[in-house]
């Protein structure tokens, strides 16, 4: 049973296809952790991007969450952009989105302080066929910056409707050189972490 107060979580499954093909590893991470975070007492929803859907439906899940988790492959270093879609789709929505921060009478407010989703947290989980060391090591292709690094944009997205980050989660060389079930387990322990 969980040690904090029970939440509504909306899962974001970014689980998206190429080609025909692909979606079904974040499809069971999405799946996965619904399970567990059931488990821990919460109400959990899911909702799946690679659909058509109707943005109100979509946004009226965001304003009664509590949490977001965002789970999603690495495509071209960002988001499928089926979960970019989602997100240009939902968030402008008048009931998450209310302006920008700025004001024509108060010019000390900065852009970018005016999200009013201020009670909300967020969490990004994705996978990755690049291994941990291309992410983390300073002579490898992401130069050392991580996964915030890499995802600082979706980041400023959720900082900009004011929510806060929750630690991110990554599973990597998911092509190459899988590890699903030690993954899976690094996963859950992670949402006990954060939600337990």
């Amino acid at each position: 049973m969980t040690t904090t107060s029970p939440k509504k979580i909306l899962i974001v499954n970014g689980a998206a296809t190429f080609n025909g093909h692909g979606g079904t590893l974040n499809m069971h991470y999405s799946e996965f952790a619904a399970e567990v975070l059931r488990g821990l007492g919460h109400s959990v929803e899911v909702t799946t991007v690679d659909r058509d859907f109707d943005p109100a439906e979509e946004a009226a899940k965001v304003v009664e969450a509590d949490a977001i988790i965002m789970q999603f492959a690495g495509w071209w270093m960002g988001q499928p952009w089926q979960v970019k879609r989602w997100e240009d789709l939902v968030f402008t929505r008048p009931e998450i989105a209310s302006g920008d921060g700025r004001s024509r009478t108060d010019r000390t407010a900065l852009y970018g302080t005016g999200g009013r989703n201020t009670q909300k947290t967020y969490m990004l989980s994705s996978t990755w066929n690049a291994p941990l060391e291309a992410f983390n090591e300073p002579m490898q292709f992401f130069e050392a910056k991580g996964i915030d690094g890499l995802l600082f944009p979706m980041h400023k997205t959720f900082e900009f409707l004011g929510m806060r980050p929750l630690p991110s989660f990554i599973a990597n060389d998911v092509l190459k050189n899988p590890t699903i079930e030690a993954d899976l387990e690094r996963f859950k322990a992670h949402l006990i972490r954060c939600f337990g």
